[in-house]
């Protein structure tokens, strides 16, 4: 077995893998997977068969592990573990000195993975839906005391640093999805804004709200909007607060973190 970079004729072996991490995982539009995510692709192979699946970032010294996934034929050989030891070895590359990945809180066989190369819980996420509606009288409780701004590109290395995103997230999220906004209070608060996932669903991933009144400021930048948001929170203080105010959790997850 050895590992190869991703090519860009390997889009549909790439949905392929995306299919069996998640049923409803659509794959990115082909020219964007060329463009900004094939460059961070790894396969591991096996006598000509694609055998895993990887895509990885390094910011600065944060390298960022988005997406793992062995093939189901090959389950059960260990093949996992070979799969990180190769992203990590790409990261330390790249200068990377420590990793960062998420997992589903019920996901025990992938937990196991990255505890057995030295990855443990950093924080807990909560994956939250919201009506529009919701979002609207949750916002209603804002104070008037935060003032919010657009992000841009000035603003990345102190939000990066305070919000412990890694140097290029920013940049990265900019590029990749560019008509998704960035909304800030100060250096320690931002949401992007996906607002057309689907036809009645938008995302804001991430949101990060030191407190309760700051997550009001945001969720007012967001409105008026499609029927539906789903939130990725990790405060919990926040989360309560959402869930309180008419949001439902879809899913827990962990971010894991170690050293490289």
């Amino acid at each position: 077995m050895h590992a190869r970079a991703a090519q860009p004729d390997d889009y549909d072996a790439v949905a392929g893998f995306l299919l069996q991490l998640a049923p409803d995982h659509l794959p990115p539009p082909r020219e964007r997977w060329v463009e900004q995510l094939c460059p961070q692709t790894i396969f591991l192979v096996e006598d000509g068969v694609l055998a895993a699946y990887s895509l990885s970032f390094a910011f600065g010294r944060r390298g960022d592990v988005r997406q793992i996934v062995v093939d189901r034929a090959f389950r059960q050989r260990g093949i996992g573990k070979v799969l990180m030891a190769t992203v990590a070895a790409k990261l330390r590359a790249a200068g990377c000195t420590e990793w960062r990945l998420e997992v589903r809180a019920d996901n025990a066989p992938a937990i196991a993975l990255y505890r057995s190369v030295g990855m443990r819980p950093h924080h807990a996420i909560d994956n939250l839906e919201m009506s529009v509606e919701a979002c609207a009288r949750f916002a209603a409780t804002r104070s008037g005391r935060h003032a919010t701004a657009l992000v841009v590109a000035a603003d990345d290395a102190a939000l990066e640093a305070n919000l412990d995103l890694g140097t290029g997230q920013l940049a990265r999220w900019r590029r990749y999805r560019a008509h998704c906004p960035m909304f800030r209070v100060g250096t320690t608060a931002l949401t992007q804004v996906w607002p057309d996932l689907s036809a009645t669903r938008g995302v804001m991933f991430p949101f990060l709200a030191p407190d309760v009144d700051v997550a009001a400021h945001l969720l007012a930048e967001v409105l008026p909007g499609p029927t539906a948001y789903e939130i990725s929170v990790t405060n919990p203080d926040v989360s309560a607060a959402l869930i309180a105010g008419g949001a439902t959790v879809r899913e827990q997850q962990f971010e894991f973190a170690g050293e490289l």
